[in-house]
């Protein structure tokens, strides 16, 4: 384990991979929880959370295919610069009462975690 730890390029890829798996599972725990604060609504959760696994379903069998031809460093960088740019958005969902705007953020983000993770996964072994 030290020894592979010891892999500059594998050290970089896997600490910079948990702190954005670490990210991706807060928001999931804190967005149905916000949710429900503002809205007051179980079935305004239901439909957040829906927004955020449909990516799953819709491009989870894909999203490899399309990894696997494009070159993963620059997927990796472009995916988290996309969520590093489209999270900040969420602080304008509850100042101008644009509730919607969170279901649109959770399935953006979730929608590049689709590639993310087939992306981070075949790099691994390379290394």
């Amino acid at each position: 384990m030290i020894a592979t730890l010891k892999n500059r390029n594998f050290l970089f890829l896997w600490s910079g991979g948990l702190i954005s798996m670490i990210g991706t599972w807060m928001l999931l725990a804190a967005l149905p929880f916000y949710m429900y604060q503002v809205t007051g609504s179980a079935l305004a959760t239901s439909g957040l959370l829906m927004a955020y696994l449909a990516p799953g379903m819709v491009f989870g069998s894909v999203a490899g295919v399309f990894v696997d031809r494009w070159n993963r460093k620059r997927v990796l960088v472009i995916g988290n610069l996309i969520q590093a740019a489209i999270i900040p958005v969420l602080l304008l969902a509850d100042a101008n009462g644009w509730i919607w705007l969170i279901y649109v953020i959770a399935f953006a983000e979730s929608t590049v975690n689709q590639f993310l993770g087939p992306a981070e996964n075949a790099l691994l072994p390379r290394l």
